[in-house]
């Protein structure tokens, strides 16, 4: 079963820097994703509505979204660990004071103040694993299998000619 693992960071360098801890760690640069945070992508990703309107949010404070794919829960908790580790922001602890702050909730409720320079805000939030979900595309997938890192693509390699 697919797991799809996503972090809420303050702000696209940071994003970058935990996409090169994944890509370091292992994890295939094909399953690695930076995302806008469009709420239909989220929702087709397996987040639930109401998380999804958070990291909807997240991104129009300036926050940015990392998504990586796995394929077992082992190496799903080692990439929650990885973004923890690199500045995931806490995604309940902000979704609190935005709440508190006026935040209706849903990624179209209007703020209760204007939202410039959010990005610089997002220091006061603790760190937080990256949410881990299943990803119901997984089982719809009936493609090739995905070749690992390490093994050599089939065919010739034209870029060495």
């Amino acid at each position: 079963m697919g797991m799809v693992i996503l972090g809420l960071l303050k702000d696209a360098h940071q994003a970058r820097g935990v996409i090169r801890a994944l890509d370091d760690a292992g994890f295939s640069g094909d399953d690695i994703d930076m995302s806008g945070g469009l709420l239909a992508q989220l929702g087709a990703r397996g987040v639930p509505e109401e998380d999804a309107h958070a990291l909807a949010e997240g991104v129009r404070r300036g926050g940015a979204l990392v998504c990586v794919r796995t394929e077992d829960e082992e190496e799903a908790a080692e990439a929650a660990e990885l973004m923890c580790a690199h500045g995931a922001l806490d995604v309940d602890a902000c979704t609190s004071s935005w709440k508190r702050a006026g935040w209706g909730g849903r990624a179209d409720s209007q703020p209760a103040a204007p939202v410039g320079h959010y990005a610089a805000r997002f220091g006061e939030y603790p760190s937080g694993p990256g949410r881990i979900y299943h990803d119901p595309r997984s089982l719809r997938y009936s493609g090739p299998e995905r070749r690992v890192r390490d093994e050599p693509p089939p065919g010739v390699d034209r870029r060495a000619i």
